[in-house]
């Protein structure tokens, strides 16, 4: 393939005819609500609880295997699978601020085994991350009313270790804390049935009629327009002397007449300033044009 080809072919994709009349256009936008779910997961859990500063980078969605094949933590339930994998990075970063551990304390993670410990914190973690994975296939693109509920039916368990994903969509989270130079990737694999679920739910959103997404989202203008307005009581001009000449207590004379109400630096109207209930309020606005 010559070097134009292989140009054409990176930035137009052969189109996969499975998801041919799918919702898969709407998936960048359900990754980015699963990872402002996963953010409040962290804010309000780990990053509350231990004091870390866990944050969440990119989210994709992507219908390939992942490039290296991690080992997946796989969680079973009346739905079907959702496989979970966690580089060691992000499970040993956990395991030390449970046991109050500092950083750089134990040995390199490329050359120590695995431990049971180990192994059943990074479990957990994946439930709780497939928890939050399954209310938002459920929910799709709707607001959550609880980030932590989940449907009674889906009774999610860990069941086995394994190397291959469960399914061929593959959600790619990066997991950053830049304050101990942590960088870690989160991996999630859909089964069909979940795969079939979450775009049914996405088709569903999208067959709303247009006409009453508009209804539902269009308000008074008064309500969708808002701009800062600041009022300038007074300007008044005083000579140097005079300024260097004010002590604590004294007081300056004046009148309030016409305020000037801005935009910014624009003014946009003038209006009167009138005293009422110990108050100032600013009336009879005048248009400057």
């Amino acid at each position: 393939m010559s070097q134009p080809s292989k140009v054409l072919s990176a930035a137009h994709p052969v189109l996969d005819p499975r998801t041919l009349g799918r919702p898969v256009h709407l998936l960048a936008a359900f990754a980015d609500k699963f990872g402002a779910d996963l953010s409040d997961l962290l804010r309000l859990g780990l990053n509350r609880r231990y004091g870390t500063q866990f944050t969440v980078g990119r989210v994709l969605m992507v219908h390939a295997p992942a490039a290296i094949a991690p080992r997946w933590n796989v969680y079973g339930s009346a739905t079907g699978r959702i496989g979970v994998a966690l580089e060691r990075s992000l499970v040993l970063r956990v395991l030390h601020c449970r046991y109050g551990l500092r950083d750089g304390e134990g040995t390199d993670p490329a050359s120590a085994p695995m431990t049971a410990t180990e192994e059943r914190l990074a479990q957990k973690l994946g439930l709780q991350l497939a928890l939050v994975l399954a209310v938002r296939i459920r929910e799709g693109l709707s607001a959550l009313v609880s980030a932590s509920a989940h449907s009674a039916s889906d009774d999610i368990a860990w069941r086995a270790e394994t190397t291959d994903a469960v399914g061929a969509w593959t959600l790619q989270v990066r997991i950053d804390e830049p304050q101990v130079g942590l960088c870690s990737e989160l991996q999630f694999s859909l089964d069909s049935t979940w795969m079939d679920l979450l775009l049914g739910q996405l088709a569903a959103a999208r067959s709303v009629p247009r006409s009453d997404l508009r209804k539902e989202q269009t308000q008074p203008f008064a309500q969708c327009l808002r701009v800062r307005l600041v009022a300038r009581l007074l300007h008044r001009r005083m000579a140097l002397g005079e300024v260097l000449d004010l002590r604590p207590g004294d007081i300056i004379p004046v009148s309030f007449q016409a305020a000037d109400v801005l935009v910014k630096d624009s003014r946009l109207f003038t209006a009167t300033v009138a005293e009422h209930k110990g108050g100032l309020w600013l009336t009879a606005f005048n248009d400057t044009l």
